[in-house]
């Protein structure tokens, strides 16, 4: 099976997103990659309400990774070794 290599920045920003997410959390960024990825479908744009029902709710906006962007960042990850 052959991996498609992506740019040094799109692994390097859907590396991020992967490390919030291991870190139980969402990426908040404003680059203007994200968008780009979202486009393609590597990344979604996800809204959480946090303490939703108390006085004070927060609303919190931020990019996590489809299933499309998982399988693309470990694919990317496990050719690395592959490249000459």
């Amino acid at each position: 099976m052959s991996a498609t290599f992506l740019s040094k920045r799109t692994l390097a920003a859907l590396e991020q997103v992967f490390a919030a997410e291991i870190n139980g959390r969402m990426l908040q960024s404003k680059a203007r990659i994200y968008p780009a990825l979202a486009a393609q479908g590597y990344v979604e744009q996800v809204t959480d309400v946090l303490g939703a029902g108390t006085r004070f709710p927060v609303t919190v906006t931020g990019y996590v990774l489809t299933h499309a962007g998982r399988i693309a960042y470990c694919r990317q990850c496990g050719a690395e070794g592959d490249r000459p």
